[in-house]
Formats: C-alpha cells, structure tokens, sequence
C-alpha cells in the first residue's frame, strides 16, 4: 500500500552569477516540483500518472523510492519498492546477467532464488547473448527489457514503471502489457508513469493528472484521459472552460 497526505517537495533555486554580481546577492527563489499531493493505492491496485514534461512525475516516482525526502505531508509505504526507469539501477560495466544477481540481492533475494528465475527473466527479456555482455553496450530498448524482466521475475511489492513501457518493439510492449495485467492477480500494486494514454487506459484503476507539481485531476482512467487529451489539443480554452481544476496552479 502507498498514501500520500498532502506532500510537498521543494527544490532551492539560487540566483544567477549576474543576479549575484549585480543585483540582489541573496536573491533565492522556491520551486515546488509537488504541491499538495494526496493519494492512496492498494493490493491489485495499479495507478496511472500522466502530465506534460516537468509536470513532476518521476519526480513523485523518486519520493516513493525515498531517493527525495518530502518537505511537507505524510507518506506511508508498506512493502518493498522497486523503481524501473531508463538507466536507473544498472552498472554498465558488468553483464546483464551480473545485473541480475546484484538487483535480486538488492530486492532481498537469495543467490538460489535469483537463479531459479533467471531462465525466466533470459526469455522475457530475449536480448540473446548480449545477456552476457556489459549493459554499456545496450540499447536504451535493451535495457528497458531486462530491467522490466528483472523487476517482475523477482515481483516487488510495489513496482513503478518510469516510461519504461514506452521502450522496445510491438512485441515487447504487448508482452509486458498482458505481465503486467497479471500484477493483479497476484494482489500486487503499481505506478505507471506514462505519456500513453492508451497503455494507462487499459492497465489503470485510476490515473493522476500532474500539472506543476499539483492534482489537476483524480478519477478513473476515461475521465481523467479524455480531459488531459483536451488540455493537451488547447491549454488556454480548456483552463477557461474549467477553471476551477486550475484555481491553485
């Protein structure tokens, strides 16, 4: 289970060299990538978040992770965490099949359980003899593919996937799609950080619309898509027409 209760997070932006040279020495300004965030997922549950760049969504991903410490709110997270996002968590000088041992390790496993799933994660992530290559020579797509197979091989309790979906063949992406539908059935919850409302339509319970670091919207998958699909054709005449989901940006 995860639950935020109205956290925020603020990034310190100090003054320029000319501002510091010229201007007003002291001069700092606070950028809040989240503001107010409150939301709360459960077992078989998984939550989709969309925005515009900058919006702070994988920002969000990293306080889950306790990479970022929140400056305001409560967080409550109860099970194991494991983040998925495009070169987060590999080192690149070692094989793939180096990386596999080294995650399992890091997600609590034993070197006899790591090696039960690895026929597994091989075929799901079907890279071929690159499984035994350094990941500095994979493709963005690669890595993408044995890191997703890693992560639901080993089945976190909690999986959040950072545009990894966006990554790799048709064939992949259909393959990952129908694994990760079976999240549910195995009473596991996930994030899904997305620019596709298609993908997070079909996976989702409920998507989150991020717009600078705020809630604009919280419901399930087909409202809140078909909105954000609107606001992303005209910004300006969809803010008019629903102002008040704008009221606090």
């Amino acid at each position: 289970m995860v639950s935020f209760d109205n956290v925020s997070l603020c990034f310190r932006k100090h003054s320029s060299l000319f501002e510091l040279l010229f201007k007003n020495k002291n001069k700092e300004l606070d950028f809040w990538a989240l503001k107010g965030i409150s939301f709360s997922i459960y077992q078989g549950e998984t939550l989709g978040i969309i925005g515009r760049n900058g919006s702070g969504k994988s920002t969000l991903s990293l306080v889950c992770t306790k990479i970022y410490q929140p400056d305001n709110g409560n967080i409550e997270i109860n099970g194991q965490v494991q983040l998925l996002a495009l070169g987060v968590g590999f080192q690149k000088q070692l094989s793939g099949r180096e990386n596999v041992y080294i995650s399992g390790c890091l997600l609590g496993l034993k070197t006899f359980e790591i090696r039960e799933r690895m026929n597994e994660i091989e075929e799901f992530a079907d890279i071929g003899d690159f499984m035994d290559e350094q990941v500095r020579t994979y493709s963005s797509g690669m890595r993408s593919r044995l890191a997703f197979a890693i992560a639901t091989a080993i089945r976190p309790d909690i999986l959040i996937l950072d545009e990894v979906l966006a990554t790799g063949d048709r064939a992949f992406q259909d393959k990952a799609m129908d694994r990760m539908k079976n999240l549910h059935a195995l009473a596991k919850c996930a994030i899904i950080i997305s620019h596709n409302p298609a993908q997070l339509k079909q996976l989702c319970n409920k998507v989150i619309w991020l717009e600078k670091g705020r809630i604009v919207m919280q419901e399930e998958p087909m409202q809140v898509l078909d909105a954000y699909q609107a606001f992303c054709k005209n910004p300006n005449e969809w803010i008019k027409k629903n102002p008040e989901f704008f009221c606090d940006a």
